[in-house]
């Protein structure tokens, strides 16, 4: 599904993109973190906290090990500032992970357990894609709170990672 390259990419796309969303974050007034809101997670910092979980559910099936968490909506860390070291520290062990990896690792598919004991059998590069595309999707819900704040949001597209930052040697310009 993915190639090594293409993983180790990602694993620093959303490094970046996490630690551009907490900057950004970080200049908002420290009420807006906590506030409560519409939808299921009700908070930024509960949707932080959330991608932190699923995180380390994916961590936990790509190491073949057990997480021990029970709910996805878990806050493990209701201090932002120490949320954000426990991603920083997620997002390196991503990058260290990505980089170890090859075409027949990253192939390489396994079962596992959803939380809700559902058995599943992914890939770890299906499995690793899925924590990139979780964290995104809720990067842009935070971003629609940034509207409603109002405030200037974060642009953490991929396009803008890989023409602005990564220098992605394909581009035609």
């Amino acid at each position: 599904m993915i190639n090594p390259q293409t993983a180790s990419m990602l694993a620093h796309y959303k490094r970046w993109a996490d630690r551009l969303l907490y900057d950004s974050l970080a200049a908002l007034p420290s009420e807006e973190i906590v506030k409560q809101r519409a939808g299921p997670l009700k908070s930024i910092l509960n949707i932080l906290n959330h991608v932190y979980v699923v995180d380390r559910i994916w961590q936990a099936h790509l190491l073949r090990g057990e997480h021990g968490i029970k709910s996805r909506m878990e806050i493990p860390f209701p201090d932002p500032l120490e949320l954000r070291r426990a991603q920083e520290e997620m997002n390196v062990w991503f990058v260290a992970w990505a980089a170890q990896q090859t075409e027949a690792s990253l192939g390489e598919a396994w079962e596992f357990a959803f939380l809700s004991g559902q058995c599943g059998v992914m890939s770890a590069g299906s499995m690793f894609l899925h924590a990139v595309n979780h964290a995104t999707f809720h990067r842009g819900w935070i971003t629609q709170l940034f509207f409603e704040i109002p405030a200037p949001p974060p642009v953490t597209d991929l396009c803008v990672y890989l023409t602005e930052v990564h220098g992605d040697p394909l581009q035609a310009c």
